[in-house]
Formats: C-alpha cells, structure tokens, sequence
C-alpha cells in the first residue's frame, strides 16, 4: 500500500478527497503544518459536505502549530499562529492565554497584558491570568 502523501503528491488531480484527507492528517502528524493544510483544502474541494470537518480540523491544525512552536522556543510563530485561533474563535480562553505567553517571551508586555485582559474577560475568576497578568505588568513598570 503506498503511502497517502506519496499517492497524493503523484496523482493530486485523481486522487479522492479521503485520499487527501488521510495525505493531511499524516503531514499533520509528522509536523508538516502547511502541507496538512493545503490536503485537507483539496480534500474539501472534492468533497464539499466536509466543510465542518474542515473548519474543526483546521483549528486543531493551528492550536497544535502553535504548541509545536512554543515548545521549541519560537515565539514569533508561536504568536502568529494564536492570533489566528483568537481569530476565528474570540471567546477562546486558552488562545488568549497562549498568545499573552507569547507576546511576554518576545517581550512584547504590552500586548501580553491586552491578551491577558481578553482572556479575563473570558474567564473573570481564573486565578492564573490573574497571577500571569500581575507578573506582566511588573515587566513593564
């Protein structure tokens, strides 16, 4: 059985929309980001019914992107790909929270603290952002 990539790559007009759905998912395991994209936007080409699946799909997609970046100590990726979750969903807790740690480890402590702020708003009473936020503004005093 070849892989789903290699078959997708070789015939990317014949192949089927599960063919590329399945090309996304392994480029996306393998930390290949914008390639897991661009298959699963092929896939949904071929098959329309799986916009759903594709908007989740590319959430997770983004949310992962940015985990991988902040574990390997790039924060302008890191950032960048939070913005885009807060994006597409604003009421997001933790994709303010991510994209605060970002900005504070780029140094950017002003728009840690308009990050931080979003979240609360999001969730008031959660003791952390409050911890983090306080931490942030010490850094800019």
């Amino acid at each position: 059985m070849q892989s789903p990539i290699l078959l997708a790559f070789i015939d990317k007009p014949n192949a089927t929309g599960e063919q590329l759905w399945q090309a996304s998912i392994l480029c996306l395991r393998l930390g290949y980001i914008p390639q897991s994209m661009t298959f699963a936007f092929e896939a949904v080409k071929k098959e329309p019914d799986w916009q759903a699946r594709y908007n989740s799909y590319y959430l997770y997609a983004l949310k992962l992107a940015a985990e991988f970046y902040e574990e390997i100590g790039n924060y302008t990726n890191t950032m960048f790909y939070w913005e885009q979750v807060t994006k597409q969903t604003p009421q997001n807790m933790e994709a303010w929270h991510g994209l605060a740690v970002a900005k504070a480890n780029l140094g950017d402590f002003g728009g840690a603290e308009l990050a931080l702020g979003q979240a609360l708003r999001i969730e008031p009473q959660n003791q952390k952002l409050r911890k983090l936020l306080s931490e942030v503004q010490a850094h800019r005093t």
